[in-house]
C-alpha cells in the first residue's frame, strides 16, 4: 500500500511551526498586556476564547492524525495508475486550513475531499485554489442546499412570491421556494418543498455556485410551478385588498459550482 504523499510527520511539523509561532505570540501579548499596552489581550485568554484556544491547539495533533488515517484509506482507493503527488499549494494551504477545521464536520469533509482529489491524476486539473477560500466561507446549510441542488439537478423548481395591493402600483417580493424530490407515481403526487434563506442563498451566488434566474423557467414544468405555489400559498394572511402571485424561475448550480460539489462534496 503506498503512502499517502501528506504523512502525519509532516504535517505535525508544521502544526508544531504553528504552535510555537502562537506561543510566542501569546507570550509578546504577556509582555504587552504586563506594559498596559494590551490589557484586553490577557482578559481574552483568561476568558473561553482563550481556554477554548488552549484545549484546541493541545488536541489538534491527535486529532490531525485520526483524519490523516480516514485520508489514507480515501487515498487507497484510487486506482493506483491515478495516483500522484499533490501540487505544493493545494497541499501546504489545503492541510493548514483542515487543521483548523477539525471540529467542524462539513468543512472538515470539504478540505479532505479537496486534498484527495488533488492526488488523483484524473480530477487534479480540476482543483482550483480558489476553492479553499470559498469552503471557509461556508457552513453547513450553505453545503446541505448545494447537495440537494446536486442530487435532485433537472427536478429543482423555483418560485418567487409578489404581494399585490389593490390601487398600489407594483409588487413586493416577500420570499422564495424552490420544489424537489417531485415524483408522480399511480397518481399520487410526492414532493417536498423549502423557503430559501436570503442569507444562504446570497452567499452562495457572491461565490458564483448557483445561478437564480426569474427571468427564464422550465416551460413543461408548469404543474411542479403551480404545486409549489398551491403548498405555500394558505401560509400568509393577506389584508382583504392584497393578493398573492408568483414568477416562475430557475435556481442551478453554475458549472464552477458544479465542478466545486464534484471535488469538495461527493
Amino acid at each position: 500500500m503506498e503512502e499517502l504523499p501528506i504523512n502525519a510527520e509532516t504535517t505535525n511539523k508544521a502544526l508544531d511551526i504553528i504552535d510555537e509561532s502562537t506561543k510566542e505570540t501569546r507570550k509578546e501579548l504577556d509582555k504587552a498586556g504586563a506594559r498596559g499596552v494590551n490589557k484586553l489581550a490577557q482578559l481574552i485568554w483568561a476568558s473561553p476564547i482563550g481556554r477554548k484556544a488552549d484545549i484546541y491547539i493541545a488536541e489538534r495533533p491527535y486529532k490531525m492524525e485520526i483524519e490523516l488515517k480516514k485520508m489514507q484509506e480515501k487515498y487507497d482507493n484510487i486506482p493506483v495508475e491515478y495516483q500522484v503527488e499533490p501540487t505544493s499549494y493545494i497541499a501546504l494551504k489545503g492541510v493548514n486550513e483542515l487543521s483548523y477545521a477539525l471540529e467542524e464536520e462539513h468543512l472538515k469533509e470539504m478540505f479532505e475531499n479537496l486534498l484527495i482529489a488533488d492526488m488523483d491524476s484524473r480530477k487534479q486539473n480540476k482543483v482550483l485554489p480558489a476553492y479553499i477560500e470559498i469552503i471557509k466561507q461556508l457552513n453547513k446549510d450553505d453545503a446541505k442546499l448545494l447537495k440537494l441542488l446536486y442530487e435532485d439537478d433537472y427536478n429543482i423548481c423555483s418560485i418567487s412570491l409578489e404581494l399585490h395591493t389593490e390601487n398600489e402600483k407594483g409588487y413586493s417580493e416577500i420570499d422564495n421556494y424552490i420544489i424537489y424530490n417531485f415524483k408522480i407515481k399511480d397518481g399520487i403526487t410526492s414532493f417536498s418543498t423549502l423557503k430559501l434563506n436570503p442569507l444562504i442563498t446570497d452567499n452562495l451566488l457572491m461565490h458564483r455556485l448557483i445561478e437564480v434566474n426569474y427571468t427564464m423557467y422550465y416551460p413543461d414544468r408548469d404543474k411542479e410551478y403551480k404545486t409549489l405555489f398551491d403548498s405555500v400559498k394558505d401560509k400568509y394572511e393577506l389584508e382583504e385588498n392584497s393578493s398573492l402571485s408568483y414568477k416562475k424561475g430557475v435556481l442551478r448550480l453554475t458549472e464552477f459550482g458544479l465542478n466545486f460539489i464534484e471535488i469538495c462534496l461527493s
